[in-house]
């Protein structure tokens, strides 16, 4: 019996601002995918205070310019959002994000996440990313389920792979109305 539904920040709940903010300064994310992911993986799990310091040079502009493109750029699901607020009648609702340490906040306005989730793990803050099989404990914990009681929702294959790996089920994120029929499939 699902208990619980987890989802991940960008490219799910908010657009994927690192890879737009990326494209906006001219790189290009499929040559450049494994330094991207490296990046990623370094904020995501605190090695690095922010992927300021590694893109910005990499791009060619300021860390501050990068900073505010990523903090800018890109718009929140409202669609995903008003259907999270029913689920959470009858789950509770995770978000599991690979963000860099104190990051998060940069994104959102103070108190805007909470009407929506139960429990936000940071994986900046808890020093562990996806898809690294803790950080999916870590969040199914904190939601009071186990690990099979979960779904969780990604918009990258790799992360949608770890959760499996550690026994949820998971759903790979498109676009809402893809995501809505393939969650009723799974809950009935």
């Amino acid at each position: 019996m699902i208990k619980a539904i987890i989802f991940d920040c960008f490219g799910v709940v908010k657009s994927e601002s690192f890879d737009l903010a990326y494209r906006h300064f001219g790189g290009d994310t499929e040559k450049d995918h494994e330094f991207i992911m490296k990046v990623i993986y370094a904020a995501s799990s605190g090695r690095i205070p922010s992927s300021a310091p590694m893109v910005a040079p990499h791009l060619g502009v300021s860390e501050d310019e990068w900073n505010h493109a990523i903090e800018t750029i890109g718009s929140v699901n409202t669609e995903l959002l008003e259907f999270i607020k029913k689920l959470r009648k009858k789950y509770k609702i995770g978000m599991l994000t690979n963000v860099g340490k104190g990051r998060l906040s940069k994104y959102f306005e103070p108190g805007f996440l909470e009407p929506y989730f139960d429990d936000i793990v940071a994986s900046g803050d808890i020093g562990i990313a996806k898809p690294e099989a803790r950080a999916y404990e870590i969040a199914a914990e904190r939601l009071g389920a186990r690990l099979n009681e979960c779904i969780f929702v990604d918009d990258r294959q790799e992360y949608i792979d770890g959760a499996k790996a550690v026994g949820m089920q998971a759903i790979l994120y498109k676009d809402f109305p893809d995501f809505k029929a393939r969650l009723q499939k799974v809950l009935v």
